[in-house]
């Protein structure tokens, strides 16, 4: 059965959605201004950061609840959550802050804290799981970051306000 995650920012609802169905299964309470969901690759957890109050949510999908909430760096602001494709690793971006933070998936421990372009918004992870790209909205670019090092390594000029990217395999 597949399960769609809806969010509201304004009351910081987090629903999940029967896709076929369309039945409310769960209703979950996080701070507001959740602006997106990803998932182990088990999809037995999903991670929700709530903007306005620098924090990442943890939620149990089996039993839907949240399990917990971490508070990420001073200054964060978070907008988009990726996990690595290994499931061992979660990327947030901060907005505000210029940074993704990096966190352990089992332990929620903060593992790093990544300096990419003014202001973060939409981040992706390649497919191999050795680079992750971060739209950089006010500074107009895009950084490449080797998550080998956690460094970012390259920024490439990407137009006025970038806020989303993704990752399009190339055909053989």
């Amino acid at each position: 059965m597949a399960v769609n995650v809806e969010l509201h920012e304004r009351a910081g609802d987090v629903f999940d959605i029967d896709a076929s169905s369309y039945q409310v299964l769960a209703h979950l309470k996080v701070h507001v201004r959740p602006r997106s969901v990803d998932f182990l690759p088990n999809g037995t957890k999903g991670f929700v950061p709530s903007e306005s109050v620098g924090e990442l949510n943890v939620i149990d999908v089996e039993h839907p609840a949240v399990l917990k909430t971490i508070t990420l760096p001073p200054g964060s602001r978070p907008m988009r959550v990726r996990v690595a494709p290994d499931g061992r690793k979660v990327y947030v971006s901060n907005g505000r802050a210029g940074t993704v933070s990096v966190l352990d998936a089992e332990s929620y421990a903060l593992i790093d804290t990544i300096r990419v372009g003014t202001r973060p918004w939409g981040i992706v992870i390649s497919p191999d799981g050795k680079y992750l790209f971060s739209a950089n909205g006010p500074s107009n670019d895009v950084s490449v970051v080797d998550l080998g090092t956690d460094k970012e390594v390259a920024r490439v000029k990407a137009g006025a306000s970038p806020w989303g990217v993704t990752v399009v395999p190339r055909a053989p």
